[in-house]
């Protein structure tokens, strides 16, 4: 039972994914890091979220190798696990192909902050194509989250959202993709202005002490 609520939280955040269109099929996974632990629980490799049972869900080591379950691991694994051991204060991850982020991926275009609350994960810049799956893709996203970054696009592949819960990479996931679609419409229009920088560092302190913004 030690991995049971951490398995359970992210199935239903993946599900959610799956309901609300941010990942289409298997195009997509989920993570959390298990409290206390030095392990992650994520999402399993190529089986749709909607078929899952909790304890179907693979737990990995923060290297990647597998502690429980029968299930292959997500193909992601190695960026989900490279991400927590960079940021200790990272608990939930979210990987996506949703829309309109992924065109900016393959844009090269940085999203910029639009509108509260989309604002509070934004700029989101985009790190250098690799292979999917590989540790230079892993190495490429931890380095383009910086220190303080909670979301980030990869050139021509969607979004990752890194965040101190779940629940909160989750929503930043769906305002990503808000504040890109908004950000794509604008850019059509002619005109693509976001927030002062001010205001958008005043938001995402707000977020990261779980204010409403």
């Amino acid at each position: 039972m030690l991995y049971q609520e951490t398995r359970e939280e992210v199935l239903k955040y993946a599900v959610k994914c799956l309901e609300n269109g941010l990942i289409h099929g298997t195009a997509g996974n989920v993570s959390a890091r298990v409290p206390g632990e030095e392990a992650v629980v994520i999402t399993p490799s190529g089986i749709p979220y909607d078929t899952l049972n909790p304890e179907d869900l693979p737990v990995v080591s923060l290297h990647a190798e597998i502690i429980d379950g029968n299930l292959k691991p997500s193909s992601e694994t190695p960026m989900h696990t490279a991400i927590y051991r960079a940021r200790p204060n990272v608990n939930g991850v979210v990987h996506t192909h949703s829309m309109f982020a992924t065109v900016f991926s393959i844009l090269e275009k940085e999203i910029p902050a639009m509108m509260p609350p989309s604002s509070a994960f934004a700029p989101v810049p985009c790190a250098p194509f690799q292979i999917p799956g590989s540790e230079e893709l892993a190495e490429s996203v931890v380095k383009t989250l910086g220190t303080d970054h909670l979301a980030c696009t990869m050139q021509g592949h969607g979004q990752i959202t890194a965040c101190p819960t779940l629940k909160m990479a989750y929503r930043g996931a769906e305002c990503v993709e808000e504040d890109a679609e908004i950000a794509y419409w604008t850019l059509m229009a002619g005109r693509m202005v976001g927030l002062p920088a001010d205001a958008v560092a005043e938001l995402r302190r707000r977020a990261l002490k779980g204010q409403a913004v």
